[in-house]
């Protein structure tokens, strides 16, 4: 019964090891297939998204381009308004000014006309004085002329006080008008200033929005990009999987055809057998899931067909242990070695010598025969 167990604790311990290895096989070429058409509808599909996207991009940065040269633009020609407004001021303060001399100047060509008016007409009635009534009699013909020319003078000075004062009137008129025609011009200035200025804060908005969705563009860009390389690598890794199930199912086949012309591993009789037999030391039975072989001592152990050394070293109640893979599932176990001569990742081919026996009384080789993690009987496999 110790045996027994001892015997269920290695099987497990083996079977641990190989799904360690990773020799349980659970898709098939077709399903293979079937993920990789999928995968490439779903590439496909990511492609044309990120065209998709990729035109997007190339809009939106047309867009920006003519929004900012439309923002360029306005800002030109907020800075010729601005220039113009500042000319408009300037023209405003020398038209106030303007105004304001013309107003002085009235003021003192009214006080001027005033003054020589008041003067001519002094004169007037000296002069009229002079000439009229019993004056006549004494008039003296030289001051007569002095008064005639200083009349003649004071006229003159009040004509042109008089001319002066009609010049300023016509003055203020025309900066007047010059004035609210300034302000007017002022005023639809400013007006156009602000609906620049308007049309420049919507068009930042429309341009951040723009950009707003080129980097979001972008960024799906990226991640559908990211998407689509690992959906690349999956399908290269499933198409790699794919021919290697493929490989496996020839090197199945291959395998399968040597059934009952395998070379033995070492010659010898069986002295253990497969499956269940009883222990000759204790009344029981024991499972054994690969047979025993008696040889002579020192005998080479060789590969039963071409494989990879998968592994090779001490296992439990197997001992000195190599396992070849074969392809296809199939693998072979060659146990209680005395000596190993192979390495793992080794390329052996059939009847390569890959260990070797010990020189004890009774020195046997234990062989199994696995077919996806399946034990099978050697004796159906050897010649």
């Amino acid at each position: 019964m110790i045996k027994l167990k001892i015997c269920r604790i290695c099987f497990c311990c083996l079977a641990a090891l190989w799904f360690i290895a990773g020799f349980a096989f659970s898709k098939t070429s077709v399903q293979y297939t079937k993920e990789i058409t999928n995968d490439s509808k779903n590439l496909e599909e990511l492609q044309k998204n990120i065209k998709e996207k990729r035109l997007e991009k190339e809009k939106c940065l047309l867009d920006e381009k003519c929004i900012r040269s439309e923002l360029a633009g306005i800002d030109r020609e907020l800075r010729r308004l601005e220039k113009k407004g500042e000319s408009i001021k300037k023209d405003v303060k020398k038209a106030e000014k303007m105004l304001n001399q013309s107003v002085n100047e009235l003021k003192l060509a009214g006080w001027e006309k005033s003054q020589w008016q008041n003067a001519l007409n002094s004169e007037l009635n000296k002069w009229y004085q002079a000439n009229h009534a019993y004056y006549q009699l004494f008039r003296d013909r030289v001051n007569e002329h002095l008064r005639f020319e200083a009349m003649s003078q004071k006229k003159s000075y009040f004509d042109s006080a008089r001319n002066k004062e009609s010049l300023s009137r016509q003055a203020i008129l025309k900066w007047q008008m010059a004035q609210n025609k300034l302000k007017e011009l002022k005023l639809q200035q400013e007006k156009t200033l602000e609906e620049q200025a308007g049309v420049k804060g919507r068009k930042k908005e429309i341009l951040q929005t723009t950009i707003g969705r080129r980097i979001a563009a972008e960024n799906e860009i990226n991640k559908l990009t990211e998407t689509s390389k690992a959906l690349e690598q999956l399908i290269i890794k499933l198409e790699k999987e794919k021919k290697k199930t493929e490989q496996e199912a020839m090197e199945k086949a291959r395998f399968k055809q040597k059934k009952k012309h395998l070379p033995w591993p070492v010659a010898g009789e069986i002295i253990v057998k497969f499956g269940r037999n009883k222990h000759p030391e204790f009344d029981t039975y024991i499972i054994s899931n690969g047979i025993k072989i008696k040889a002579a001592a020192n005998s080479d152990v060789k590969a039963v067909c071409k494989g990879e050394v998968i592994f090779c070293g001490e296992f439990r109640s197997y001992g000195q242990m190599v396992i070849l893979d074969h392809g296809g599932g199939f693998y072979t176990i060659y146990g209680q070695l005395n000596e190993i001569l192979v390495t793992e990742d080794q390329k052996v081919q059939e009847a390569s010598v890959i260990g070797r026996l010990g020189n004890a009384p009774q020195p046997a080789l234990y062989f199994e025969v696995r077919s996806e993690n399946k034990v099978e009987d050697p004796e159906l496999w050897l010649k």
